[in-house]
């Protein structure tokens, strides 16, 4: 995992670093450029079309369907890049390149749609035999990209698109845990849910044509729309994820679900220290997590000194309290202050 780690930031600094480079380049008058009367564009083009994709081929060594969907990024990533840091009156060949930028974009979002109905295929599959969604779509995901820094992604966008448009029945699905503690009702927090998808839903049309009115460029406004439709997306999986994704007991850890958001986050019994009702009143410090949503925060969760959990991407960081917003929280603080193991006090010689 650490290799892994240093690669993806190698490549995300040298990256950086062709970025800057051809910025100074293209805005600062100097010897390479001839004191900016020649200002050639090849060099980006070459490093847009081989150089970048070819060092991220032989550091990660991808299978050739997920390279070329990394190149397709790459290349559409360089192009938006160049549009930014050329100057117009520099720009012949790009001119002509940017004329043909949506093709390159329509073709990746066909490759990614196909890469879609695989994974959505081999989860059908496997939910027919489980009925745990969670669990099919990491076997899926991780089935395709492995452990790799991407698969975190590549799950929670697999997640939104499955629960915000592919799932059907939620009372059929089933999750690991003992017992389940839900927080859909806690202040009517997926009724301020829905209250907000509709209020974003009447408010897109009306940015839209405010965007056609103001904007120079009719592109930015289909931009803006595209992003508030990915935007909704998110919102409806959070919506009917929150009301079937539960707070779970299992027989030695915690399962906290929040929303469409993460994977399982595990705490084991044996890292808790205690668990009692709070108030709401809790502010957002470095080494706490809070998992409110639109509801009113009342159980606080008290982990050993130096304890440590994965956030939702992998990356593990210190953490001393938790706080839950639940339905029932009595129920849920009984119940899990039947599973922490007991502290035994040092036996005095």
């Amino acid at each position: 995992m650490t290799g892994r780690m240093s690669k993806k930031h190698w490549f995300s600094l040298i990256v950086l670093t062709v970025i800057f480079a051809h910025y100074c380049y293209f805005r600062i008058p100097f010897v390479a450029n001839d004191y900016g009367r020649n200002m050639a564009e090849w060099p980006l083009l070459g490093d847009v079309l081989f150089s970048i994709p070819l060092l991220y081929y032989f550091l990660f060594r991808p299978p050739l369907k997920r390279f070329l969907m990394a190149w397709l990024g790459i290349v559409a990533a360089g192009l938006l890049v160049g549009r930014a840091v050329i100057p117009d009156e520099s720009k012949h060949l790009w001119r002509g390149i940017e004329s043909y930028w949506l093709l390159l974009v329509l073709a990746e979002c066909a490759l990614e749609i196909y890469l879609l109905v695989l994974v959505a295929r081999r989860v059908k599959g496997l939910l027919q035999l489980s009925g745990n969604a969670d669990e099919a779509l990491a076997t899926a995901v991780r089935g395709r990209f492995g452990h790799s820094g991407f698969a975190p992604f590549a799950l929670f966008e697999m997640r939104i698109w499955y629960y915000a448009l592919f799932m059907r029945n939620g009372e059929q699905l089933r999750f690991r845990g003992e017992q389940h503690f839900s927080y859909d009702k806690n202040d009517g927090n997926v009724s301020n849910q829905f209250a907000f998808i509709m209020v974003m839903l009447f408010e897109m049309p009306l940015s839209h044509f405010m965007l056609h009115l103001m904007s120079v460029r009719p592109w930015a406004a289909w931009l803006v729309d595209i992003l508030s439709l990915w935007s909704m997306l998110y919102l409806v999986a959070e919506y009917r994820a929150s009301q079937w994704r539960p707070i779970s007991l299992d027989s030695d850890a915690l399962l906290i679900r929040n929303g469409v958001f993460a994977d399982d986050r595990e705490v084991p019994y044996a890292m808790i220290e205690s668990v009692v009702r709070c108030s709401n009143d809790i502010r957002r410090q470095r080494g706490i997590l809070r998992f409110r949503q639109f509801g009113s925060l009342n159980v606080e969760i008290q982990l050993q000194q130096n304890s440590k959990l994965a956030n939702g991407f992998g990356r593990v960081r210190p953490v001393s309290r938790i706080y839950l917003s639940l339905d029932k929280p009595d129920a849920f603080v009984d119940a899990l202050r039947v599973r922490i193991p007991p502290v035994h006090p040092p036996v005095s010689a």
